[in-house]
């Protein structure tokens, strides 16, 4: 097997243990062969045409990955296994080589948590009847990955890049046609992960870490007037979780990226630290179908129940559930195990981006989520964005420990650099309302301003700006006219009652017309209803004020650069 292939792809198993993706997807991985890796390209075997199927799915992550680790785009090659089995392939993952050989065995019990949010445990913990592989694993045929570990010992993720600075050079030198350069690292062999300390980690009550989710707690959580409700109602929910008929249901709505998700888990990690004793299930809308599909199969073989694992908890998750009420195969189930668990007092937290009457589900269960704790999740304000990106800048960015002489990263050119208090507000005004994209966009402004000090500069607007481009769509924004009297009123330094009030000195007349025009300009309104907004002014009056800034346009160029800049202002922060 191709070495600088296995090094590459263990890295991207790390990396998708340390973003939290979906279990399956590392399992998959881990349980694939690196056959070769080109310049542009990293051809791996699959251990099943199942799982190429679901590695296609994700090829969009993971080729991100691989570009992470490369700093060069490499496109991800998905090929079928050579034989009809690949029980003994000599790379197999151990995991895989033990759960092959052996016959079907019932699902080990994962109290507080789903598949897809738990990491790889050990072989032997799933089929306790299977040989023990032995060890070591020759590090020629198969690469450690950060996920693996020894019977007996705490599973741990602990996310390390397992190419130095020395041989990332080299493997590149060597892929462009030129000899390898000799390293020191490089002519031993590389350590078992077992062999350095382990990380310290956050654990669920089974053992299980929570390293990959431990962001998703309420202190981490950032709420305002947006999405307060709904942070208090998943508080109020976890600390009453052991109070039977009392908060049996929570159901959390909003659009994609605002919160609901690090809600629901923050439920999850609160119960599983505080009440470990509860039994929790927590899934998301495709894992909850994948697992499903998987009980059908297996109903096949054996009559086991269906869905056992959701019906024996005592608090169950589900996230995303619009995805599930679109499928007609699964929806019955659906319905069938909510009604259970309202029926048997049961708690359950439900996540959608639609409100539960709007989801043409059963009348019944309408009508049990609207009794229950209902919440709504707004997009976030200008204020609440300015904290989201300050706190995330300080817990994550500038928390993370500074990298070693010998890592990728310094060779890459180091950390990332200072952002201001003016940088978080700025960077609030031009930015959208994901949330996810507003943590990315944070990394890439300190990502820039790193650069631009090691160039002996600093980050300017400008910067900010033009990376604010590439993640928010700003042609099709609706601009309303309150946005336009925060922006102009900022800019001239008056207030609000003075700008729709009846003073007419010099500044405030300036900014008053100016606003008219802007939102005459902008906001698809007639000159009537923009007059209403401005003190209800007649139609008159906000006519003279359109007709007064044309006038300055041609009469002063610099006019046309300061409406083209407030412009800016208002469709960003719009």
């Amino acid at each position: 097997m191709d070495e600088e292939a296995s090094i590459i792809l263990g890295d991207a198993i790390a990396f998708c243990q340390r973003d939290g993706q979906d279990a399956r997807l590392i399992n998959m991985l881990g349980q694939s062969r690196a056959v070769s890796l080109t310049e542009d390209t990293l051809t791996i075997e699959a251990p099943s045409r199942f799982a190429i199927a679901q590695l296609k799915k994700h090829q969009p992550t993971i080729e991100a990955y691989l570009e992470e680790i490369a700093f060069a785009p490499i496109a991800l090659n998905i090929v079928a296994p050579q034989g009809a089995s690949t029980n003994t392939a000599p790379d197999a993952h151990p995991v895989a080589t033990a759960t092959a050989a052996a016959t079907p065995v019932p699902e080990p019990r994962r109290d507080d948590v789903s598949r897809e949010t738990m990491a790889p445990q050990p072989a032997a913990s799933f089929a306790p009847a299977v040989e023990p592989v032995p060890s070591p694993i020759p590090t020629a045929t198969h690469m450690p990955v950060a996920h693996e570990a020894t019977p007996g010992e705490e599973s741990g993720i602990a996310i390390k890049n397992t190419l130095s600075a020395d041989d990332f050079r080299r493997m590149m030198t060597q892929m462009n046609g030129r000899p390898p350069a000799k390293s020191a690292s490089s002519s031993a062999a590389p350590a078992a992960p077992s062999a350095a300390a382990p990380a310290a980690v956050e654990k669920n009550a089974d053992g299980a870490p929570l390293a990959a989710n431990s962001k998703f707690t309420f202190e981490n959580f950032v709420f305002g007037p947006e999405n307060s409700l709904a942070y208090r109602s998943a508080l109020k929910f976890a600390m009453l979780a052991d109070t039977p008929g009392t908060c049996t249901s929570l159901f959390i709505y909003g659009k994609s990226g605002l919160g609901k998700t690090h809600l629901l888990l923050a439920i999850k990690n609160e119960l599983a630290e505080k009440s470990p004793e509860i039994k929790v299930k927590y899934a998301n809308s495709q894992a909850y179908l994948d697992d499903l599909m998987t009980e059908f199969d297996r109903q096949k073989k054996s009559n086991a129940p269906i869905m056992q694992a959701y019906h024996g908890v005592d608090v169950l998750i589900i996230d995303d559930i619009q995805n599930i009420i679109g499928k007609r195969a699964s929806v019955d189930y659906f319905f069938q195990l909510m009604d259970e668990f309202i029926r048997n007092n049961k708690k359950v937290v439900i996540a959608a981006d639609r409100a539960p009457k709007d989801l043409n589900m059963d009348e019944r269960l309408t009508s049990r989520f609207n009794a229950g704790l209902l919440c709504l999740v707004a997009e976030p304000s200008y204020e609440m964005k300015y904290k989201i990106l300050q706190r995330y800048y300080e817990n994550t960015i500038a928390a993370a420990p500074e990298a070693g002489n010998d890592s990728l990263l310094a060779a890459y050119g180091g950390d990332g650099g200072h952002l201001t208090d003016a940088h978080f507000k700025h960077m609030a005004e031009v930015s959208g309302t994901n949330i996810r994209e507003l943590e990315s966009f944070c990394e890439r402004c300190a990502g820039e301003a790193g650069d631009r000090e090691r160039e002996g500069g600093e980050l300017t607007f400008d910067d900010i700006d033009a990376i604010a481009s590439q993640y928010f769509d700003t042609s099709a924004k609706k601009i309303n006219v309150q946005t336009v009297q925060s922006v102009i009123e900022e800019q001239y330094g008056v207030t609000h009652e003075e700008l729709i009030g009846p003073r007419r000195n010099a500044n405030i007349a300036k900014a008053r017309h100016i606003a008219i025009y802007l939102a005459i300009e902008m906001c698809e309104m007639t000159t009537t209803a923009v007059g209403a907004e401005f003190g209800n002014r007649n139609h008159s009056t906000v006519s003279t004020s359109y007709k007064k800034v044309q006038k300055m346009i041609q009469e002063d160029r610099t006019v046309t650069e300061d409406l083209k800049s407030l412009r800016d202002k208002i469709t960003l922060r719009s």
